[in-house]
């Protein structure tokens, strides 16, 4: 996760209910991009050069190309995770915090 602090306080129960949905679009991604690397072999068009030619521009659309379809869900699994991390660091922040709030108050009063 990037290191930019960016002051949003969120409430550990509702990104609990954040991190699981990450968790499953970052699969339904993964699942895609096996789908997608099957492309890399695309039939059909034929054996003239302007068929072979467009036979490569439409498997580097999916794989292998600048802006192909693997990197740009590869792109997405990166920011989704990013924000799964945000999410899962409220949740671990909210109990340090707790627990830091029970031990202050046992020193207080060590019978409770």
């Amino acid at each position: 996760m990037s290191e930019v602090d960016v002051g949003i306080n969120l409430d550990p129960n509702i990104a609990q209910q954040l991190v699981k949905p990450c968790e499953d679009l970052i699969a339904e991604f993964r699942r895609l991009i096996v789908s997608a690397r099957k492309l890399r072999r695309v039939d059909g068009f034929g054996t003239l050069g302007s068929g072979l030619a467009l036979q490569g521009k439409f498997a580097g659309k999916a794989v292998g190309g600048p802006d192909s379809l693997v990197n740009a869900l590869e792109s997405h699994i990166a920011v989704v995770d990013d924000m799964r991390a945000y999410f899962q660091k409220c949740i671990d922040d909210a109990k340090e915090q707790e627990q830091a709030n029970v031990d202050s108050l046992r020193k207080i009063s060590p019978g409770n």
